[in-house]
């Protein structure tokens, strides 16, 4: 399950651009659209699965966060933003692409250090963690430590645990968390930097310790509605992501409620 979710994430990635630019033409009465950072692909699919059960009709677009918010900026018709860190819901804000009064932390995480199945879970890391030992001579799959929200956790929290020194010169950087979790799954990489969710599912790695919340960033996953959003049900999508119904859903999947 792990593989196939990831490899399908993967081919998400590949086409997002477009996907996004397709949407340019829909009609203001088409089902409400909402961007969404790739991470939450598999459980936002099941909230809106609920969603359409009750009648409402929406559907999401995925792609990195950076990219939804260009788009955006462009004049693509969103009608609801979901990213996966504070600082591109900023961004956008900024920009005058949000409704800021309709803002709100929807979801919350846990970043994680995966390893192969099977491996000993560590616990909470501390400075005295054996990260060379972990990595053997493999290396420390992450995302982009400058522009992806999950590699600039992991870099604040190996810093922060004096870690970073041995980490840098091992990392094998990749376009999303769950691909740095792929590469756990195949062998390719000693152990991955990734959020709790990403491992959700996935039989092939498992969590082998997990990095102290105070030793990065708030991992919270802002949503809003967008400037102008073309369907006259974006509140009422809005609504039904931030409701009871919705958030048991995602915390299935791992995620947390915020706060």
């Amino acid at each position: 399950m792990g593989l196939s979710r990831r490899s399908l994430l993967g081919g998400l990635a590949f086409c997002a651009a477009g996907a996004v630019r397709a949407g340019a033409a829909r009609a203001a009465d088409g089902p409400v659209q909402i961007y969404a950072a790739m991470t939450f692909h598999v459980a936002l699919d099941a909230v809106l699965q609920a969603y359409r059960a009750r009648g409402g009709e929406a559907v999401a677009v995925y792609a990195p966060t950076p990219v939804l918010v260009r788009q955006l900026d462009q004049g693509a018709p969103a009608d609801i933003l979901l990213t996966a860190d504070p600082m591109w819901m900023d961004d956008a804000a900024k920009r005058g692409l949000i409704r800021p009064e309709t803002r709100a932390n929807l979801l919350a995480n846990e970043l994680v250090l995966a390893g192969p199945a099977g491996a000993r879970d560590a616990g909470m890391l501390g400075r005295g963690f054996q990260l060379a030992t972990v990595l053997g001579a493999g290396r420390l799959a992450m995302c982009d430590p400058e522009n992806d929200p999950a590699g600039r956790f992991g870099r604040q929290s190996l810093q922060s645990l004096d870690l970073w020194s041995v980490a840098a010169p091992r990392i094998a950087v990749t376009e999303t968390a769950p691909a740095a979790v792929t590469m756990v799954d195949r062998g390719e990489v000693s152990a991955a930097v990734a959020f709790a969710t990403d491992l959700h599912g996935d039989a092939h790695a498992t969590i082998i310790g997990r990095f102290p919340s105070d030793s990065h960033g708030p991992i919270v996953y802002p949503v809003a509605l967008t400037r102008n959003p073309p369907s006259p049900h974006a509140q009422a999508a809005l609504d039904f992501l931030r409701s009871a119904e919705a958030l048991r859903i995602f915390i299935s999947f791992g995620y947390r409620a915020p706060g």
